[in-house]
């Protein structure tokens, strides 16, 4: 018989990826937990882990329940939250994940001091991660909502796009750079350049490497680094020229960067939910809370290289 508990203690194993941690987490022993694991293995005639000396590996029957079972789960604690939140509007806890690498990453300091003010009953559960990644857990109910890059079309999640940031080239003094009217780089002046640039699995690095392919040239990558402060001391140590959102820049070096032209080269950054899991009140407020803001930074022309999405 399949139960919520089962649901829970398989997807605690595959998030820690080994029994004991998960039997640790849950409050249980690993035989219990081992029983109920082997107990939901043969009501779905399927084998969902293997158990390793290491730990254990997810199968791809297991992949595929996860998916489902990590949904099913966020519901039921989107309904017991909503419920228990009946006559105290506005408590509970929501998860809202942050693009890493750009302006939706300097929202995280004023978003929680607006919480503290507007909803202090409300319990905010900050992820800063990759853009596909946060696209998963979208999906997966892992989080509730998301700040993140998008492009359409995106399965099974729902995307109110809020505002463009602009790229720019942030190049050390060491490198000179060939420059068009109006002091732009093009992208194809970066060709011959060494270049630092995030890793593919980040949503920007498929935006350049778009761009340099329809210049008809591979970037001459000479290292890959997803966090941002050890990349931009990279580049200001003069190991290469790299591409960022200027918004993600701190001001030291803004002095850095230089515009792309003569077209700009933009991302869109959008306000993501779950097309298939409930929105509670909860959620909809701290998403009201995050427009808000947003707006309030566009407002002011402070938020450099950021523009209002044109709806």
């Amino acid at each position: 018989m399949l139960n919520l508990r089962k649901i829970r203690y398989f997807l605690a194993v595959v998030d820690h990826g080994s029994l004991s941690g998960a039997a640790a987490e849950l409050g249980v022993s690993q035989p219990t937990l081992t029983q109920q694991v082997a107990a939901l293995e043969r009501h779905l005639e399927q084998k969902l882990l293997l158990r390793t000396t290491s730990g254990v590996t997810v199968t791809e029957a297991g992949r595929t329940f996860y998916r489902h079972a990590r949904s099913l789960a966020a519901q039921i604690e989107h309904a017991e939250a909503e419920v228990s939140s009946i006559g105290n509007a506005g408590s509970g806890q929501v998860s809202l994940g942050l693009a890493t690498c750009g302006a939706a990453s300097t929202l995280a300091l004023p978003i929680l001091r607006r919480m503290q003010t507007l909803h202090p009953t409300i319990i905010l559960r900050l992820n800063d991660n990759f853009a596909g990644t946060l696209s998963e857990f979208i999906m997966t109910g892992r989080i509730d909502l998301a700040l993140a890059y998008t492009a359409p079309p995106m399965t099974g999640v729902v995307c109110r796009e809020l505002f463009i940031e602009e790229l720019v080239v942030v190049a050390p003094a060491s490198i000179k750079l060939r420059k068009m009217r109006g002091s732009s780089v093009s992208v194809p002046a970066l060709r011959d350049l060494p270049t630092v640039l995030l890793s593919p699995i980040h949503f920007l690095r498929a935006v350049i490497d778009r761009a340099c392919a329809r210049a008809a040239f591979e970037p001459r990558v000479v290292a890959e680094i997803d966090s941002l402060a050890a990349l931009l001391e990279a580049v200001s140590s003069g190991l290469g020229v790299t591409i960022l959102p200027r918004a993600a820049l701190p001001p030291a070096a803004a002095s850095l960067a230089h515009r792309l032209g003569p077209e700009p080269m933009e991302v869109t950054i959008s306000l993501c939910t779950s097309a298939q899991l409930p929105v509670t009140a909860s959620i909809e407020a701290v998403g009201a809370l995050v427009a808000g803001l947003v707006e309030e930074r566009l407002a002011d022309g402070g938020w450099p290289g950021v523009r209002r999405f044109a709806h």
